[in-house]
């Protein structure tokens, strides 16, 4: 019986799992599985689509994928995304008794994230960004950089969750909502200065439940909403382009840029990793470790930096003593 469950198509498989998360509204992990299975299929001359969950499931055949991949340029981010995809649909799939648990099935290929050094601001340029007096930027990016600067200001809010915040998610100098991605909820205090953007730039349309100008509350279907989203995302990152040719000239802003700044400041601060998941709406303290792990080796290279200048100072001490 599991032979023959194991002969199940893959392809199958995961178009059933992709309309269970049409149906439950997750369309970013539509999205992401989608684009894993197209890969999958055009990966080799052979159909994949004719391929079943035991023969893909290998050791061997994760591997070619692999190398399939980075044959076509493909980035490590981009693999990591697709291998995890595939590990999610295996753990469903062992699940579900429609394989056998294979121990170290993904150890050979990559499903780490590369450095997002890169997309964190220094705690100069964070400054430089929260101390801009709104009123001398142009007016078609102040929207704009209100958004950047409350993701900032509010732990590292995700432009998700921000652009879907409603007007009852508002309540006093609090901010309760569920995070999109993961459905934790997350309680931020509104700082003074977090209190000033809002005021300034939420939603003035009284029938509108949104609490910024960013999402049309008239579309109601989940699928064109998140287009709609695409789209404000799009046009969001085009202006923060505009943005850091005003603001950071050798520098680059994104909508990923003010959760990456807070995490990686308060690590770099020493603050407890706990408080920073809790902070982030990570599901577990593990999310948070794999999320600031590229960093570990800056605070381990700083450390090695004052021991060589401890050891040096030492050494000049014991010669000025000869």
């Amino acid at each position: 019986m599991r032979k023959k469950k194991q002969n199940a198509a893959l392809h199958s498989y995961m178009n059933a799992i992709i309309g269970k998360l049409k149906t439950d509204g997750k369309y970013p992990a539509v999205h992401t599985y989608t684009a894993t299975l197209n890969s999958l299929t055009a990966c080799s001359e052979e159909q994949r689509r004719g391929m079943s969950i035991g023969e893909v499931f290998t050791v061997a055949r994760l591997k070619e994928y692999q190398d399939w991949l980075r044959g076509r340029k493909a980035a490590w981010n981009t693999v990591s995304t697709y291998m995890r995809t595939l590990k999610a649909v295996y753990n469903r799939a062992v699940n579900d008794r429609l394989t056998e648990i294979t121990p170290s099935l993904f150890d050979d290929v990559y499903t780490g994230v590369e450095s997002q050094t890169k997309r964190a601001l220094t705690q100069r340029q964070a400054q430089t960004i929260l101390d801009t007096d709104i009123e001398t930027l142009p007016p078609d990016v102040q929207c704009t950089y209100a958004c950047f600067a409350l993701m900032i200001l509010l732990r590292g809010m995700p432009f998700i969750d921000l652009a879907h915040l409603r007007k009852q998610d508002l309540r006093g100098n609090l901010i309760v909502y569920c995070r999109h991605k993961t459905g934790r909820q997350i309680v931020v205090r509104i700082t003074p200065n977090a209190g000033q953007l809002l005021e300034k730039f939420r939603q003035k349309i009284p029938e509108s439940g949104y609490l910024f100008p960013i999402l049309n509350d008239k579309t109601k279907d989940g699928k064109e909403l998140h287009k709609h989203y695409l789209c404000a995302l799009r046009t969001f990152n085009r202006k923060l382009a505009k943005l850091a040719k005003i603001l950071l000239p050798e520098g680059k802003l994104s909508s990923y840029t003010p959760r990456h700044t807070w995490a990686t400041l308060a690590f770099h601060r020493g603050i407890n990793i706990g408080i920073i998941s809790k902070a982030l709406g990570h599901s577990s303290i593990k999310v948070t470790e794999t999320y600031l792990k590229p960093f570990e080796n800056e605070k381990v290279d700083v450390e090695n930096e004052k021991l060589i200048a401890f050891i040096l100072k030492g050494k000049n001490e014991v010669l000025l003593t000869k």
